[in-house]
């Protein structure tokens, strides 16, 4: 069975059909679960397979006792008006309407009675403000003052499903079609009242957590895990989410409901990224701070010294991670930002001259050193230091290119260490 023709709209709030005729029969909007019988309207979004948004269908109910879609696939209306992708209208009978039919029934006239007294006192706010037709996006709503189709209503609010390329509105007329605003004379209006709006739907660029993790292309997920929703090759109307983890190391395809997945908050996404950037400074790698030296809790610590990671998820305070630092018998905590990695060279290169108790390129008169220069030195540059110049440049002593001995003033990075001169044997008389 196709989607229904002849469905008429009785009643609308807010832009929101509420009541429709079919078949002779009145219908009302319920927000009891879907049963077999009821009209279901499918709205934008919606995941079934041979579904029109904005159309009616006649549910019916399965064998198993689940209550159906009759589309080419039959589609899950339970499934769908959970997911926020359908409503469910139920016929208006004389006999008498179920509990929950008239509980609901009942907490709407009180909120509409509230609504007008409120309305009497003066109190009620300004549900819909005019805007810029710039301005106009989905969601925002449309009114005509005069209605120039008899499928369109004068001061009626039509929410707008998107706006086009040459930027007129697209709305659903009072027949539920696409209705193109261009060339047409009306307002543009945002709500404002105080209505908690449905959550936005995930969308390629969004960070999200995983609920289920248990299905066939989620290898290497966890339920908790924090992800960003990515290009899909199969298009955005794939039944899948593409997704890949914040260190982008792992990807997969889940799910679209939030069974599976659902919007991750500001917080969890920056706890992911924060713990994504500890986890590059592991234990025992070299950093040289950038900032924070000399203030709690890098009290002692230099901003441009190099220190060891001690540990990358060390809790400080109640609930901060941060990253544990060593100076000497005494640590300081710092964040990821705070801190540069150095690469292995560099960190062997400090580790070496640390074993002798110096910084990298300090030297002392009688260190033997090497200063690689055929065109100056014999004897592939080695020689002695004597002393330092005004400028703090090594004053090396060595063999010419000629066989004479000489000094020369030298850089100190123009230089590679040979034997520091604690470790000199024809020194020891000299200490």
């Amino acid at each position: 069975m196709a989607k229904l023709e002849g469905v008429k709209t009785l009643d609308m709030v807010n832009g929101e059909i509420t009541k429709v005729a079919y078949g002779g029969a009145e219908y009302v909007k319920t927000e009891s679960p879907v049963q077999e019988g009821d009209l279901f309207l499918l709205t934008e979004g919606h995941m079934v397979i041979g579904g029109e948004s904005g159309e009616f269908y006649l549910t019916e109910k399965h064998q198993t006792g689940a209550i159906f879609i009759p589309t080419r696939f039959l589609g899950s209306a339970t499934v769908t008006q959970r997911n926020g992708d359908g409503i469910a209208f139920r016929k208006v009978s004389a006999s008498h309407p179920s509990l929950e039919d008239r509980v609901s029934t009942n907490e709407k006239d009180i909120a509409a009675l509230k609504s007008d007294v409120a309305a009497l006192k003066g109190e009620a706010k300004t549900e819909y403000v005019r805007i810029a037709k710039s301005e106009a996006k989905a969601g925002d709503f449309v009114k005509f003052d005069e209605a120039s189709f008899e499928y369109l209503t004068a001061g009626k609010f039509y929410e707008i499903e998107f706006v086009d390329d040459c930027g007129d509105p697209i709305i659903y007329d009072d027949e539920g079609d696409d209705f193109d605003t261009h060339g047409e004379v009306f307002e543009v209006y945002r709500k404002v009242s105080a209505v908690e709006p449905k959550p936005e739907r995930l969308k390629v660029g969004d960070y999200a957590k995983v609920v289920n993790a248990t299905q066939s292309c989620m290898a290497g997920f966890s339920n908790g895990d924090i992800v960003e929703i990515i290009e899909n090759s199969y298009g955005e109307d794939d039944c899948d989410f593409r997704i890949k983890s914040v260190a982008g190391i792992k990807y997969g395809y889940t799910k679209k409901t939030p069974d599976y997945i659902v919007r991750a908050t500001d917080e969890e996404v920056a706890e992911a990224k924060d713990a994504v950037a500890r986890a590059k400074f592991k234990k025992g790698a070299k950093v040289r701070l950038k900032s924070g030296g000399g203030v709690y809790p890098l009290l002692g610590f230099e901003n441009g010294k190099v220190y060891t990671v001690i540990h990358n998820d060390y809790y400080h305070g109640d609930a901060e991670k941060k990253i544990q630092i060593e100076c000497g018998c005494y640590y300081g905590y710092a964040t990821p930002d705070q801190l540069e990695l150095l690469p292995e060279e560099e960190a062997a290169e400090i580790e070496k001259w640390a074993a002798i108790g110096r910084e990298v390129g300090e030297y002392k008169e009688g260190d033997v050193v090497a200063y690689d220069d055929r065109n100056w030195f014999e004897n592939s540059g080695i020689g002695e230091i004597v002393g330092f110049g005004d400028k703090g440049n090594p004053e090396v002593e060595a063999i010419d290119y000629g066989g004479h001995r000489t000094s020369y003033f030298l850089k100190p990075e123009l230089l590679n260490l040979v034997t520091p001169v604690e470790a000199r044997f024809d020194r020891k008389g000299d200490e």
